[in-house]
């Protein structure tokens, strides 16, 4: 709150009071990381929420949870897991398939950071 300049109970007509005009969410892509981005949004709705009536405030960063690659070459990435068992239920040849789960954004290589942003 203090970073960004929010006051508790204030209700903001726009951002230029704020130091910044929008917040964005880096969460995991697990369970856990959604339940953190629902709670972070819940408390902005519960304290300002004419800021989530204000397009492009809260934005989310998404990165993803699996990545299919066949040597170094990325096959397809999945942003949720039900993405994934859909995709994995049609798929013929696993076996040739190298699958990384990515617990959180630390288990992202330096190079996938960069593409990321």
């Amino acid at each position: 709150m203090k970073i960004i300049g929010l006051q508790i109970g204030k209700k903001y007509e726009d951002v230029i009071e704020l130091r910044y005009g929008s917040i964005m969410i880096m969460t995991d892509q697990d369970h856990d990381g959604s339940h953190i981005k629902g709670l972070i949004i819940n408390f902005i709705h519960h304290f300002w929420p004419s800021l989530l009536q204000m397009s492009g405030f809260l934005k989310e960063f998404v990165t993803p949870i699996i990545k299919v690659s066949k040597g170094n070459q990325t096959v397809q990435s999945f942003f949720t897991i039900p993405e994934y068992e859909n995709w994995k239920s049609t798929e013929q040849n696993l076996k040739s398939l190298k699958i990384k789960y990515y617990k959180g954004l630390g288990t992202s290589t330096a190079k996938e950071g960069k593409e990321y942003f």
